[in-house]
């Protein structure tokens, strides 16, 4: 009997040791599951429970199954991460994020199937979004974003909540004009699609459209991009490669047929 309990307790203790030492990779792993594939943390260090790591926008349409090379945008700077253990023990996930940059953490909370994310914001003063694959590859665009959103609530195949992008000062290899414009993208989950709308705050290129995006169908946008008429001849190629010529307008489809 002694030795039986004696054996048990060094089980239970290197259960509770691999436990607590697991590595961070595997908070990379989660991510990708709960994500399916969009979002990665690359060069992980530390434990699950604490530790940091690079946030990687994925470009998943360039990657095959069992690619682990990445590509796609990485976020400046680092994630850093603590989850509490007590919370897990009753089935509940209770943590805190930062980036580097961010003034406050972001509260993580949630259970099975579920990810509540707490308000914040994330400003970038520089990010090349061409590294995001199609359709970004092809204009190849850069500029600042600032990123802010409420409360957002992640299920598999559902999201809920609000959000907006702001892409300020962009420029596109395509063209001298720089920047072309700053504008906005508002974003409004229900459920199992959300609703995108862009807008121009200001300059030279403006585009204004509204489409949807759903997990079985990604995102289907439509736009209108016209040009001042003293930048129209500068940006004529620009626009020729985006979409297809209407009068002085031009319509940019993304994920639309027809």
């Amino acid at each position: 009997m002694r030795i039986a309990l004696f054996v048990v307790a060094v089980l239970l203790g290197l259960v509770v040791a691999v436990i607590g030492f697991a590595p961070a990779s595997l908070a990379d792993w989660g991510l990708r599951q709960a994500t399916q594939g969009r979002l990665a943390l690359a060069e992980a260090e530390g434990t699950i429970w604490q530790g940091s790591a690079r946030l990687v926008l994925v470009d998943t349409a360039d990657r095959s199954d069992g690619d682990d090379i990445l590509s796609g945008v990485a976020v400046p700077g680092r994630m850093r991460w603590q989850v509490h253990g007590l919370p897990l023990l009753i089935g509940s996930l209770r943590a805190t994020v930062r980036l580097d940059g961010m003034s406050d953490d972001i509260r993580l909370e949630g259970g099975l199937g579920e990810l509540r994310i707490g308000r914040g914001e994330l400003s970038l003063p520089a990010v090349d979004l061409g590294r995001l694959g199609s359709p970004w590859n092809t204009v190849r665009p850069s500029g600042a974003l600032a990123l802010r959103w409420d409360g957002l609530t992640l299920q598999p195949g559902r999201f809920d909540g609000r959000a907006n992008i702001e892409l300020r000062e962009m420029a596109s290899a395509l063209t001298p004009v720089r920047p072309l414009g700053s504008y906005r993208i508002n974003v409004a989950g229900e459920g199992p699609s959300a609703r995108l709308e862009i807008e121009t705050l200001q300059g030279p290129l403006t585009l204004e459209g509204s489409g949807t995006w759903t997990n079985q169908r990604g995102v289907q946008f439509t736009a209108l991009a016209s040009a001042e008429p003293e930048q129209r001849g500068r940006l004529r190629t620009l626009l020729g490669l985006i979409g297809r010529r209407e009068g002085e307008k031009t319509m940019i489809k993304i994920g639309v047929r027809g």
